[in-house]
């Protein structure tokens, strides 16, 4: 009677560990479900944002998705992406404060997923935000260090067509005496083009923005 009665409780209380393993699943399920919408509708936004100031307002919120999705590489990208956005048509005294934050996010995604083209592309972009503090001082340092986070990002993936555009800027804004100008910058600036055309992204979440930057340079050296 007892051993009975002592299975019967067993049996009870293993189906409620079941019950409330599936709750816990479903209730993970959910959150990552709305983790996902959450960050896919900021990703809409950073692609049709034409504000400057929306940026920083969008790193922020970026930011506050990476808090709740730790280890998720991508909201420390588009916070950081964002601030060196901002950072680039910001006051020179602003400039530094901005690339600060970017680089803190920068490294936290690097962290997560290493050896990522995408990331050294983003390094590239705060070392040219960086320069524009003071360019007299700065252009040699931080241009050099540019185009080594560009030249990095295209050996990790030759097909990633915002490494090329990174390159090219920083060619096109070198001056010509030190290799750089506009006819060296041209034919990179086509390679981004044609890169970002034939580009395929596994996932909506994934970084494809550069099209619009790349027709500007195409336009600059002209």
């Amino acid at each position: 009677m007892f051993s009975c009665q002592y299975g019967k409780s067993h049996a009870a209380f293993y189906i409620f560990l079941i019950l409330i393993g599936v709750g816990i699943s479903k209730t993970i399920k959910a959150q990552q479900s709305n983790y996902n919408h959450q960050l896919q509708k900021q990703i809409i936004l950073f692609h049709q944002t034409k504000n400057h100031q929306s940026f920083k307002k969008l790193g922020a919120t970026f930011k506050q998705l990476a808090d709740v999705q730790k280890n998720d590489w991508l909201p420390y990208y588009y916070a950081a992406t964002c601030y060196a956005i901002f950072a680039l048509e910001s006051p020179k005294d602003e400039i530094d404060n901005l690339c600060q934050q970017a680089d803190k996010l920068a490294k936290t995604a690097d962290s997560l997923y290493k050896n990522n083209s995408e990331v050294l592309v983003l390094k590239s972009m705060i070392c040219a935000a960086r320069i524009l503090v003071n360019q007299q001082n700065r252009a040699h340092k931080y241009g050099v260090q540019s185009l080594k986070y560009a030249n990095e990002a295209i050996r990790l993936d030759s097909e990633n067509p915002r490494a090329y555009l990174l390159k090219a800027q920083n060619i096109l804004n070198t001056p010509k005496v030190l290799g750089g100008g506009k006819e060296k910058a041209l034919p990179i600036f086509k390679i981004a083009l044609d890169k970002y055309n034939k580009a395929k992204t596994s996932s909506p979440l994934y970084p494809h923005w550069g099209k619009q930057q790349i027709e500007d340079g195409l336009e600059n050296t002209k």
